[in-house]
């Protein structure tokens, strides 16, 4: 008897050590759903989060937002118009295809194509050529200096594609085919459901530790919070519930992440829908809604009023500036009577689902109707809400921008009129502004720029497209398991160095 169970001790033993290793998969919860995996093709965050994971850029920045090498080693200026990028050698694409020069003028020239209709295109407005020197050397010429190149080329709009890949795929490119030279590769998107990505075993600077990384696409705080809890998820990479945050740091089964933002939260106005193309109008909308309300009812008190377009974080952020509108109903009732509405007026908000955009947009609706604005609330799905306001949507809506770590990406996307159509959602156009905007990413002298920059958000406030809102503290949590992730201010966190502990 000894014998069978020491053989079948042994069976086993063999039998496990034969085994393969249980593959190490990454399960994350965001608020929303990709819109697409094609990144000339998008400006939200969600698919930026995926986007990231897949393809590389020339240049990226690290967690405190500084530039480092990407697919280009070193770079240099040799005058103020031109760049000169250094690309690495023994790289592949996904689908085994070398990256060369040719890839990088192919995707700018992919970006700057009209037919694109690319979001991106503003962060390459300047360029004027891009030329393949030879396979791993890019010359880029732009029309004037411009000073954010280096950070905007860090965007995911930005990204690096295949052009094989793209042809072959046509339509179906960003839903069904999705090639990069990053760590993760596309295998599969489920609309509505999840984002399945696997491991580039040929990623050049080495394999990840995690195999796959599923994405998935949760609106409600609730459910992803109960998905933590119950081990259906591993990480919330920011989004998490603002209500529940103090309590999960008390719990050693967690670990948590909080970082200053980026982004600005704003309630946007379609200036093109009367009555809010009228500048008193506007800042009676911002003058009726306190903020401080929405900061300790809604975040928890991470977050502060906002003092302009651009987050204190962002590069040529004005530190002199005090908080947009302070909350005065009284003012906002005679701006109103001025402007020929003292009766007010009926207008729509619309929104996703979330809890936190939704929760504000029903604190405005009750603070406007204090000074008699009569607001509906209608909720979107949130590519339909992206997709309709760039467009042109039929009156208010909450979003927020990121934009770069500089002034120019986070103002001259949302705010230039070459830009209505698309990020410009606003749909307004301010020549004064523009001018600016211009001037800023033609200066190359940092304190001269800064000094522009201050006096663009103080137009932008005075002439206020947008009720301003909030700058927040972004927040995330994991298991404990999770190991080596990093959140960063831009919400685009890589996973490329994360691990999962036993």
């Amino acid at each position: 008897m000894n014998k069978f169970r020491t053989a079948a001790v042994a069976l086993v033993l063999v039998m496990a050590f034969c085994l393969p290793a249980m593959a190490a998969e990454l399960r994350l919860a965001q608020v929303a759903d990709v819109s697409s995996l094609d990144p000339h093709k998008v400006s939200d965050i969600y698919s930026a989060n995926v986007i990231r994971q897949i393809y590389s850029n020339l240049v990226q920045v690290n967690e405190n937002m500084e530039i480092v090498p990407d697919l280009a080693e070193k770079w240099e200026n040799p005058d103020d118009l031109t760049w000169i990028f250094h690309l690495r050698k023994g790289v592949k694409f996904h689908n085994g295809e070398p990256f060369t020069a040719a890839a990088v003028k192919y995707s700018i020239e992919r970006i700057k194509d009209p037919k694109t209709a690319s979001p991106g295109a503003t962060h390459l407005k300047e360029v004027a050529s891009v030329e393949a020197v030879d396979d791993y050397t890019v010359k880029i010429v732009t029309k004037r200096p411009f000073a954010p190149m280096l950070m905007s080329l860090t965007r995911y709009e930005t990204s690096i594609l295949n052009e094989k890949a793209v042809t072959a795929a046509g339509a179906d490119y960003g839903s069904k085919a999705a090639v990069g030279t990053g760590p993760f590769m596309f295998e599969s998107w489920s609309r509505g459901d999840k984002v399945v990505l696997v491991k580039n075993p040929d990623y050049f600077r080495g394999p990840a530790a995690i195999d796959t990384v599923v994405y998935r696409g949760i609106p409600e705080d609730a459910t992803r919070l109960v998905e933590l809890e119950s081990g259906g998820i591993d990480l919330i990479p920011g989004n998490f519930p603002y209500q529940e945050f103090a309590n999960i740091e008390k719990n050693d089964k967690y670990l948590t992440y909080k970082v200053p933002a980026m982004s600005t939260l704003y309630m946007g106005l379609n200036t093109e829908v009367k009555p809010l193309g009228e500048k008193l109008v506007r800042q009676a909308m911002n003058y009726a809604v306190d903020k401080q309300a929405i900061v300790d009812a809604v975040y928890f008190g991470f977050a502060a009023p906002s003092k302009g377009p651009l987050s204190p974080v962002i590069w040529g952020f004005d530190p002199a500036r005090k908080a947009a509108y302070p909350y005065n109903p009284d003012k906002a009732r005679e701006l109103l009577k001025q402007a020929g509405y003292a009766d007010g007026f009926d207008m729509t908000i619309f929104s996703d689902n979330r809890t936190e955009r939704r929760s504000a947009a029903e604190l405005i609706q009750a603070y406007l109707a204090e000074v008699g604005i009569r607001a509906q609330i209608e909720l979107m799905e949130w590519s339909a809400l992206l997709s309709t306001s760039a467009k042109g949507i039929g009156g208010a809506f909450m979003l927020g921008w990121t934009g770069t770590g500089d002034a120019d990406g986070g103002l001259t996307p949302v705010y230039h009129s070459a830009n209505i159509g698309s990020s410009n959602r606003f749909r307004r156009k301010n020549e004064a502004l523009d001018a600016l905007l211009e001037k800023g990413t033609a200066t190359l002298d940092q304190e001269a720029r800064k000094k522009v920059y201050a006096e663009a958000q103080e137009l932008i406030v005075e002439d206020c497209p947008l009720v301003f809102m909030i700058s927040q503290e972004l927040l995330g949590a994991s298991t404990s398991k999770v190991k080596g992730f990093k959140l960063y201010p831009n919400m685009i966190s890589p996973l490329y160095s994360v691990t999962l502990a036993e």
